[in-house]
C-alpha cells in the first residue's frame, strides 16, 4: 500500500487550482523557465522541491517528477497525455534505473505493469492485472528485441495456457494448454504457416499419449 501514496500525490499535485497554477485555467504560471532533458526535449518547469511539473510549449502539462527521498533525483515519473496519466515509471531501490512502467488507458484504468530480469532499465516482463488484481496474462521478452516470446495466461490464478515463439522470429508457433498445473496438450506450427498442424496429446504421467494431425 505505501507504494500508491507517492502515485496518488502525483496526480493530486498535477491537479492544479487556479492559484497553483497561475489564474490559467490549468496552465502553467508565465515566465516559467525552460529545462532541456536528456532526449533533447524542452518544457516550462515549475520546480515546488520534491516535487518537479513539467510542461510542454502550449502550457499543457507532460510531465510530474517525484524525488521521495531527496536526493536531487527523481524516483517517480509521471507522463500525460491531456489531463490522464497514461505512464508512471519508478525507481524502487531508488539507484537511478527504473524498476516498474505502469501503463494506463484513456480512462485511467491499470493496463499493464512491466519490470526488467536481464537488463536494467528495460522493460522484458509485463503483467496484465485481471478481476481482484491476480494477473490475467504475464509476457516475456527473452531476447531484448521488445516482442514477446512466452505468453502466460492465468484464469482464476491458475495457469490454463502458454503460447511461444521458439523460433523467435515474431509468430507463436507452441500453444500448450494446462490443467491442474499439468501439461494436458500442445498444439504446433512445423510448417511456419502461423497456424498449428499438429497437436501433442500428454497422459496423466506427462508422457506424450498420442499426436493429431490438424488440418491448417
Amino acid at each position: 500500500m505505501r507504494r500508491l501514496i507517492p502515485i496518488v500525490l502525483l496526480a493530486l499535485t498535477a491537479a492544479c487550482g487556479d492559484r497553483a497554477c497561475g489564474g490559467r485555467g490549468g496552465l502553467p504560471p508565465q515566465r516559467l523557465p525552460m529545462v532541456k532533458l536528456a532526449d533533447g526535449r524542452s518544457f516550462h518547469l515549475l520546480d515546488k522541491g520534491q516535487y518537479k511539473a513539467l510542461y510542454d510549449t502550449m502550457g499543457q502539462l507532460a510531465i510530474v517528477q517525484y524525488d521521495s527521498n531527496n536526493d536531487g533525483r527523481a524516483d517517480y515519473l509521471a507522463y500525460y497525455e491531456g489531463k490522464q496519466i497514461r505512464v508512471i515509471e519508478v525507481d524502487e531501490d531508488q539507484d537511478s534505473w527504473i524498476d516498474r512502467w505502469e501503463h494506463y488507458d484513456a480512462r485511467g484504468v491499470l493496463e499493464k505493469i512491466g519490470r526488467w530480469r536481464k537488463q536494467k532499465g528495460k522493460a522484458d516482463v509485463w503483467r496484465f492485472p485481471g478481476p481482484g488484481g491476480l494477473a490475467s496474462r504475464v509476457e516475456y521478452d527473452d531476447d531484448g528485441d521488445g516482442r514477446s516470446e512466452r505468453s502466460e495466461t492465468f484464469r482464476d490464478g491458475q495457469l490454463v495456457r502458454i503460447e511461444l515463439d521458439s523460433d523467435r522470429d515474431g509468430r507463436m508457433d507452441r500453444w500448450q494448454t494446462w490443467e491442474d498445473g499439468r501439461l494436458k496438450s500442445e498444439e504446433l506450427d512445423t510448417k511456419g504457416a502461423g497456424t498449428p498442424d499438429r497437436r501433442l496429446v500428454y497422459g496423466g504421467r506427462g508422457g506424450i499419449a498420442r499426436i493429431e494431425r490438424l488440418q491448417p
